[in-house]
């Protein structure tokens, strides 16, 4: 689960009646992040389309991907955007980003509205919410 607890931590101070209180809410968001953990589902093709087509992918305050269900894929970051394209391939999301021409293939798991793709088993997941498009 994507939780910044550097950000999270002003919010806590605000708002906890004192220590006890804030160490509950902590323990709290690590439970939930726990389960959150083991409950990550591995998508199909049409889970992929049905859960991820339309909406926006972000980690919220830097970069967003949208992808558009004509195949297009919108990313923005740092206040800039790019165009790229997506596919459906094999149960996997499949794009292209602009320093690339080769498709990226990666496996969707999802929790809820966090997502994580990677593109096998052996490599590093990059995780992010999904959430209604945000247009802008």
């Amino acid at each position: 689960m994507l939780i910044d607890v550097q950000r999270l931590g002003p919010k806590l101070r605000r708002h906890r009646a004192g220590l006890t209180g804030g160490v509950a809410i902590i323990a709290a968001i690590w439970t939930v992040s726990a389960r959150a953990e083991e409950q990550f589902k591995l998508l199909d093709a049409g889970q992929i389309r049905a859960r991820v087509i339309g909406k926006d992918i972000t980690d919220g305050p830097h970069w967003a991907l949208y992808f558009r269900s004509d195949g297009t894929l919108i990313g923005s970051e740092g206040g800039s955007s790019w165009r790229g394209n997506w596919k459906i391939a094999k149960d996997r999301l499949c794009f292209t980003l602009p320093s690339t021409t080769q498709q990226e293939c990666n496996e969707v798991w999802i929790s809820g509205a966090n997502i994580r793709m990677r593109t096998g088993k052996e490599q590093e997941t990059f995780d992010a919410v999904v959430m209604t498009h945000q247009a802008k």
